[in-house]
């Protein structure tokens, strides 16, 4: 990263003698948390695609905007582990730094621009990703308002994130171009990291934590409620992560040891970025994980499930997708299946079976939650099952 503060005089004389042969370094540090987070989101993206273009047949935009968070964010996992070779000396102590890197860290100080600029897209994609999710399957009035709000803060944010990253020094090569500008004009980036910091952790307390107001009155299995459980734990980590992040900007903003810490902040970018991937794929792979492990992930209605089913119905085990996290499913002679807490009503296509719903809760629930993914293998197959034991 490129240097913010210079040693002082004293500083210089308090340093061991530079070690060119075999350096201190954190590499292995980088490396080993930066390839596997690498590999798990790969195969979460990949998991995710082929549950929902393969199993579901029902891509949107949610998926793309995954995609696109993932390609970049392998990129910029690719291009921190390559700075951390003997060429960029990222990771390396001042001391330890070869005279040419010292003087002009022409390499390492573009690494950072574009880890910086990079970090924003990842994290309002993602972000924009699950927002697009919440809105499918949890189509409720109160929903539809936060996530158009959400949908404004994460554009405004990193509109004006980019811009004061790109431009924080006049011209925009003086951040790298150290020798060629010594007397560079730049912002003070400490109120810089600290405001877009801690707005990007408030949006995440928001984004990823929003569905856990209603995770007590779920009424699902208790495999299916240890999955919600485990999926905002993720999200209590990305919050965590960024955090230690904005904390850890600090120390590295008021020291002169900046490859150093740049290092390790790079890790902490890495963790914050990737765990909010994986939780934002985590829901459409779980077709794809049913297949794989169906004892742990089928969506079967166990005897923790407050459900009720009439004696002699066809439908008792079958799985079914949310329609309200307010209330449960009573099934019914003649196929029909109420939901207790719900206002809005979804027909079926034919008049042997439809699916009504009765009027308790203020937040309306819509067909498009048919697509509750968590709790539903391939919701489309299962209505259209239904169906087909209706005209029988």
């Amino acid at each position: 990263m490129s240097f913010q503060q210079l040693p002082t005089a004293a500083d210089f004389a308090s340093w061991p003698p530079p070690n060119f042969i075999d350096p201190e370094t954190r590499r292995p540090l980088v490396l080993g948390i930066e390839i596997p987070l690498l590999c798990l989101i790969v195969i979460f993206t990949m998991m995710r695609f082929y549950s929902r273009a393969v199993l579901i047949r029902a891509l949107g935009a949610d998926d793309w905007c995954m995609l696109v968070a993932t390609v970049i964010s392998v990129a910029t996992s690719i291009m921190t582990c390559i700075s951390t070779q003997a060429e960029y000396q990222t990771g390396y102590h001042i001391w330890d730094l070869r005279p040419e890197i010292a003087a002009n860290p022409v390499k390492p100080a573009q690494i950072a621009m574009a880890t910086q600029l990079l970090f924003i897209p990842i994290t309002a994609l993602t972000k924009v990703s699950i927002l697009l999710t919440y809105l499918r399957i949890f189509p409720s009035t109160t929903n539809k308002y936060f996530c158009y709000c959400m949908f404004a803060f994460t554009a405004i944010w990193s509109l004006i994130s980019f811009f004061l990253a790109l431009f924080q020094c006049k011209p925009i090569e003086a951040y790298w171009l150290l020798a060629k500008y010594p007397n560079r004009e730049c912002i003070d980036i400490a109120p810089l990291f600290y405001t877009t910091g801690g707005l990007n952790i408030l949006s995440d307390f928001l984004i990823f934590l929003w569905p856990a107001k209603d995770l007590a009155k779920i009424r699902i299995s208790l495999k299916q409620r240890v999955t919600l459980i485990i999926m905002f734990t993720l999200g209590v980590i990305i919050c965590v992560a960024g955090v230690c992040r904005l904390w850890y900007t600090s120390i590295y903003i008021h020291s002169y040891d900046s490859s150093w810490h740049g290092s390790t902040l790079y890790v902490i970018v890495a963790i914050e970025t990737s765990i909010g991937i994986i939780c934002g794929c985590i829901p459409a792979c779980k077709p794809l994980m049913s297949k794989i492990a169906p004892r742990i992930f089928n969506s079967t209605h166990s005897s923790t499930h407050r459900s009720t089913h009439k004696k002699g119905s066809k439908f008792a085990g079958q799985s079914f997708p949310f329609q309200s996290l307010n209330g449960g499913i009573v099934v019914k002679e003649g196929y029909s299946v109420e939901y207790d807490d719900a206002r809005s009503q979804y027909q079926g296509r034919h008049t042997t079976t439809q699916v009504t719903t009765m009027a308790k809760d203020a937040d309306a629930i819509s067909a498009d939650s048919q697509e509750w993914i968590m709790l539903q293998d391939n919701p489309q197959d299962a209505l259209a099952k239904v169906q087909s034991k209706g005209n029988t």
